[in-house]
């Protein structure tokens, strides 16, 4: 029994980590401790499971879904988790629901904040940090931090934060600094918006053809591609047909 007991509790203490490390909701600390058996089966079953079970595809699919029916619901949950514990994470995730929210600058308050001390070279924490500067209008900053972020981290592939470094060369006018960053985006970006940004500068800088060989490669990608990937990059695809 003792064994069981002291199984009981070091899964909890387990499943309490990766609330914290997670930014999962606060009341779940309460749950686990109070009840260390049962509450960890319920933790794994509802919080830990779907995310192993469910594509990525799938997971964002859902999240959109919830995002329709109450936009600031994130936001709420995730101010709220920060008003109990301000850690680093809790500090990260309401700064990316502000800006989900329209509010980046409340989000770089607290993702500033976030990056202090033994967390200023943490990958997720300087690219929170680089989106709510892009988000403010501080290009010049955004991309000192994605330059900072690779140095830090320079084997890992991120491919929103080297489409972001695309997008604030761009608004900095170096423009072929930002069709080679779109071209190598685009090499692994999951899904069209590198390509067709990548396309849309092509054509502002008068390289048409070069562009039309872009929204080719969209609509060509997008004609075998399942119907809810279409679905969910819309925009893009139909972006792209009104130019090919």
């Amino acid at each position: 029994m003792p064994f069981f007991l002291g199984a009981h509790i070091l899964i909890a203490i387990a499943c309490a980590v990766h609330v914290v490390r997670t930014g999962r909701e606060i009341y779940w600390l309460m749950i686990l401790f109070a009840f260390p058996g049962i509450g960890s089966i319920v933790y794994v079953i509802t919080e830990i499971l779907p995310g192993m079970m469910g594509s990525k595809t799938a997971r964002s699919a859902h999240k959109a879904a919830q995002k329709a029916l109450d936009p600031g619901r994130e936001a709420r949950d995730a101010l709220h988790a920060l008003e109990i514990t301000r850690t680093p994470g809790h500090l990260r995730r309401a700064a990316e629901a502000l800006i989900a929210a329209g509010r980046p600058g409340e989000a770089l308050d607290l993702a500033q904040e976030a990056a202090q001390g033994a967390f200023a070279e943490d990958s997720a924490i300087q690219m929170t940090l680089a989106r709510a500067l892009f988000e403010t209008g501080d290009m010049a900053g955004a991309r000192d931090e994605l330059v900072r972020l690779k140095e830090h981290h320079p084997d890992l592939r991120l491919p929103d934060g080297h489409l972001l470094y695309a997008r604030t060369l761009e608004a900095l006018g170096e423009t072929d600094n930002a069709l080679a960053a779109y071209c190598g985006a685009a090499e692994y970006y999951p899904g069209p918006e590198a390509r067709a940004r990548w396309a849309l500068l092509l054509e502002q800088a008068g390289r048409a053809d070069e562009a039309h060989q872009r929204w080719d490669e969209i609509v060509s990608a997008a004609r075998i591609a399942p119907k809810h990937v279409r679905k969910l990059h819309r925009t893009w695809i139909d972006m792209a047909r009104s130019r090919v």
